[in-house]
């Protein structure tokens, strides 16, 4: 029942993606989902290998579901909430995006949890909100840093 869960969601995610009006061009959101997807796995290697905050389980379905949350729901939901708003909208704004798309993440989160394929020992869901809000931040500074990055190119 999880697996089929989490294959339904990362697939309402891509449909989302790919209906909704994107200010950003493809190759700026593909920085965005490949720099996500690089911090999430190496985020998901230290908490879980590493320090034992979070252990996944080990039943195959449940796994392969943690894999596609980590690998596919993650990336494309903080490029869908950082993309739900226009470029040239007020930080509040951004803000609130920022929020609400964190929170929809937990949300799946806790679906996870109570599925069993995530446990949580030393962590907890508002660890998980600070991350996903600061994995938000950290999309718009390598927004900001490829656009000047590709404008410093243009100008030479």
């Amino acid at each position: 029942m999880a697996l089929s869960i989490i294959v339904y969601l990362a697939w309402l995610g891509i449909a989302i993606f790919y209906a909704m009006k994107k200010p950003f061009s493809k190759l700026e959101i593909s920085a965005i989902v490949f720099f996500i997807f690089i911090i999430d796995v190496n985020r998901s290697w230290i908490t879980n290998e590493e320090l034992r905050y979070i252990t996944y389980s080990h039943v195959p379905l449940n796994y392969i579901a943690y894999i596609i949350h980590r690998t596919f729901i993650t990336p494309l939901f903080i490029a869908i909430g950082m993309s739900s708003i226009p470029r040239n909208s007020t930080v509040l704004k951004k803000i609130t995006a920022i929020l609400i798309s964190s929170f929809v993440l937990v949300l799946i989160n806790m679906v996870m949890l109570s599925f069993d394929i995530v446990y949580f020992h030393q962590w907890n869901l508002i660890y998980d909100y600070l991350y996903y809000v600061l994995l938000h931040l950290l999309g718009y500074f390598i927004l900001y840093r490829y656009n000047s990055f590709v404008l410093k190119g243009a100008k030479n």
